[in-house]
């Protein structure tokens, strides 16, 4: 069975959330964030969630595994074929909610928890805000076109970047969304599996 180490509010979210938008069965394994089990250091070494284990498959990845996960045990409408039309838009937010948005969101994490209190607010700090900020404003037009970033139907995409705008707003940030973005942001998280995934 599909095992997902997991912690509340770390990028497992996004794993959870695909495997109940598609019914699958799943084990969890409760992980604390810095007293990680060693069945998940020997996952994943740099100690990072998630992590998953699927029989002989080990991933630590989170966009990654949500991308396994749809081919493994698709085929799902969450993630549209290469043929169809909006096959580029899916793949392009799908790593946009990573590359262009929670990565930005590490360093700050770091230097508000772990930083000496007159580096709180540094240069690197102050970037990461406002690219940040640049990026999700650019979400602006694309959700001006369609009710979801691939499209009319909700997708993995979709998954990628609320968990992006949720880590945002543990930071502080979502009252600087842009109405159209905290509109989908809000309705995307009424999901039933959004729900579920997010109460474990």
């Amino acid at each position: 069975m599909l095992k997902i180490f997991h912690a509340s509010g770390s990028r497992s979210l996004r794993v959870i959330w695909m495997a109940e938008e598609m019914g699958l069965d799943y084990e969890l394994a409760p992980e604390a964030i810095g007293r990680s089990s060693p069945e998940f250091i020997a996952v994943n070494p740099a100690r990072a969630l998630p992590a998953i284990i699927d029989g002989d498959v080990a991933m630590s990845e989170s966009v990654a595994i949500v991308q396994y996960l749809a081919a493994r045990y698709g085929p799902t409408p969450l993630a549209p074929a290469a043929e169809d039309p909006t096959y580029p838009a899916y793949l392009q937010y799908l790593v946009y909610g990573e590359g262009s948005l929670s990565a930005f969101l590490n360093p700050l994490v770091g230097t508000r928890f772990l930083a000496p209190d007159d580096q709180k607010d540094n240069f690197t700090a102050g970037l990461c805000r406002t690219l940040f900020s640049r990026r999700v404003k650019a979400l602006t037009g694309r959700l001006s076109e369609s009710s979801h970033l691939a499209g009319e139907a909700f997708t993995a995409a979709d998954i990628s970047v609320v968990y992006a705008l949720n880590m945002g707003a543990s930071l502080g940030f979502a009252e600087d969304y842009p109405a159209p973005i905290a509109d989908y942001w809000a309705r995307v998280k009424t999901r039933p599996a959004y729900q579920a995934a997010i109460a474990k």
